[in-house]
């Protein structure tokens, strides 16, 4: 009997003392696969030709840099006029959208463009302005603006399927459908100081429903 009490004993630690997590895998340099196969070759060129800070076209200039000072709408209507014909790529729009674009001032119920929003995206202590375009198929057109040198510059243009958009610090994050139930696409987007623009930083798919129950866990097994 005062065996066995003092063998409990050995096996149990005074409250706030480490315990141990058992044991781990042992850590290892990545294993190349087929080493003797030759590497792709290194892109050569500008890859980056269509994601690069504008001035907005036919926009006058913001001495002040002050972008609260811009109104939003002229901003969206300046790029329309600049790129009516545009079908693909950043600018390109729906010809539905654009026409609506056209007389659009954020009062229509009609009008295409979401509340615009401000933040700093580039960690200067000055605000970015946040704009969505609201096409069909349930697409948006997300753009990012800041004054530079008294300039008005696009620093961000993409197209998106979102189910939401968030800020996170000074990141701005996209979540899109990732065609499987409960899974969606989380993408990030960055203020590249070198390239001074809001660069495509990374994407990971989630789990964004509600996980198995036991039940049926124990089903599957």
């Amino acid at each position: 009997m005062l065996v066995a009490t003092g063998a409990a004993a050995t096996a149990c630690t005074s409250v706030g003392e480490p315990v141990s997590a058992g044991t781990t895998a042992p850590v290892a340099a990545p294993s190349r696969l087929w080493p003797d196969r030759p590497p792709a070759p290194t892109p050569t060129g500008e890859q980056h030709e269509d994601d690069s800070a504008t001035n907005v076209p036919g926009f006058p200039a913001v001495p002040s840099g002050d972008i609260h000072k811009v109104n939003p709408y002229s901003v969206i209507k300046a790029e329309v006029a600049a790129h009516r014909k545009d079908v693909t790529g950043a600018d390109g729009l729906d010809e539905g959208t654009a026409a609506k674009l056209t007389t659009c001032d954020g009062r229509a119920p009609d009008c295409p463009l979401r509340p615009p929003v401000y933040r700093d995206l580039t960690g200067d202590g000055h605000d970015e302005l946040i704009m969505g375009i609201e096409m069909a198929d349930h697409l948006v057109g997300l753009r990012c603006y800041t004054v530079t040198g008294g300039r008005l510059t696009r620093v961000m243009a993409t197209v998106v399927q979102p189910t939401s958009i968030e800020i996170a610090g000074r990141d701005l994050i996209v979540w899109e459908p990732a065609g499987t139930p409960h899974y969606a696409v989380r993408s990030v987007y960055a203020w590249d100081a070198h390239r001074r623009y809001m660069e495509f930083k990374s994407d990971e798919i989630r789990r964004v429903g509600p996980a198995p129950s036991p039940r049926t866990t124990e089903r599957h097994r």
